[in-house]
């Protein structure tokens, strides 16, 4: 396999088949995406926004610059990202003020756990702190995000999961734990006590078919056609999206697998298929990446009436997410890796920008981030 950064086995088979989850699901009835119908729909125009802010970040220091990293959370006016590659993992903070570097946490002489990479990190904004849970030991070490340094180490019950948890200390972590019987979520809050639990028989393996990631803090899980937020033992329906042939089930599965552990060009199997890789959302409002053909497609929905607002569409697969925003005036900006809290959406733009943006003027030195509200 050439050309995705797959996870194979890691995400222990996580396909759904038909099956009841035992904790509560609010049944109202949501919008319908049909990525099937709209796979054909050609890219839009530039997106308009609202209250477009751009910040360029510091080039003072050889840590502040940044590799394939994605933006983690928004605490108050401070953005942390998270750079995951093959040999180290960090996460980088900046003002979003003036795009001051304001640190690092790498694990590298911080703390006991030290590994090469972050799986899974949740920012408190309330205390100015970070959880990484430690996967070799029953720990989560705690971070200060203004001093670096390690403050506290939490214990939690082992759970036998190497799977990414999603969600956030607002509402709560989610851990996935495949069973012989199907799938156990188990929830924990801001301390990393149990809060709750979500258990899903019927469960399958998969390494495709399933949705399990974040979109901004909130954890995103999908059964069949309907993509979940996950809460404190409830699984709640805000979108469904069907892709009719183009899905890909237990079945397909198996045999893409076989294919592809054979040597065959991961990129031309998957082609025919219409695979969910990336979810934001606020607002009512959500954006959706797929890949498809050899391509991906970043697109925002109406979740209201499921209306298809805007459509942008690359050829550069291992970009989380993209779009063309209107640029204020100037050129189209071109916003990598979007992430949206609280009614606000942001993104990096790491591609030469020229003149000013708002009266800010922008270089090429390092990336940029920029804000702005739909």
């Amino acid at each position: 396999m050439k050309h995705l950064n797959l996870t194979l086995g890691v995400i222990a088979a996580m396909t759904f088949v038909a099956c009841s989850p035992s904790k509560t699901v609010d049944n109202n009835q949501p919008a319908t995406l049909d990525l099937n119908k709209n796979v054909s729909v050609e890219a839009t125009a530039p997106l308009a926004v609202a209250d477009l802010s751009f910040v360029q970040l510091s080039n003072d220091t050889v840590d502040a610059f940044f590799k394939n990293a994605t933006i983690l959370d928004v605490a108050g006016d401070t953005v942390i990202l998270l750079e995951n590659n093959p040999m180290a993992s960090r996460l980088i903070m900046y003002s979003l003020t003036d795009g001051s570097y304001l640190g690092q946490i790498s694990h590298q002489g911080q703390g006991p756990g030290e590994y090469a990479r972050i799986i899974g990190a949740f920012v408190d904004g309330s205390n100015g702190t970070v959880l990484l849970p430690d996967f070799h030991t029953p720990a989560v070490n705690v971070y200060a995000l203004a001093s670096d340094s390690l403050v506290n180490v939490l214990s939690r019950e082992f759970v036998p999961s190497v799977i990414t948890p999603t969600g956030g200390v607002e509402s709560c972590i989610n851990v996935a734990c495949p069973t012989p019987d199907g799938l156990d979520i188990i929830q924990y809050d801001r301390t990393y006590a149990i809060a709750d639990s979500i258990s899903v028989p019927g469960f399958r393996g998969g390494n495709f078919s399933t949705l399990w990631l974040n979109a901004g803090t909130q954890g995103v899980f999908m059964i069949g056609d309907t993509i979940y937020t996950l809460t404190p033992g409830e699984l709640n329906p805000i979108a469904i999206a069907p892709r009719g042939d183009m899905a890909i089930t237990p079945d397909t599965e198996s045999d893409i697998m076989m294919e592809l552990y054979s040597g065959a060009d991961d990129i031309e199997v998957l082609k025919p298929y219409i695979l969910i890789r990336d979810i934001q959302l606020s607002d009512g409002k959500m954006l959706i990446t797929t890949m498809t053909d050899a391509k991906k497609h970043s697109d925002l929905y109406d979740l209201n009436n499921g209306r298809l607002i805007y459509r942008n569409t690359y050829q550069t697969l291992d970009k989380p997410s993209m779009i063309l925003v209107d640029g204020d005036g100037h050129k189209a900006l071109q916003v990598e890796r979007l992430f949206a809290k609280n009614g606000r959406w942001y993104g990096i733009v790491s591609e030469d920008i020229a003149g000013e943006i708002n009266g800010i003027p922008t270089g090429d030195t390092n990336c940029a981030i920029v804000t702005f509200n739909l």
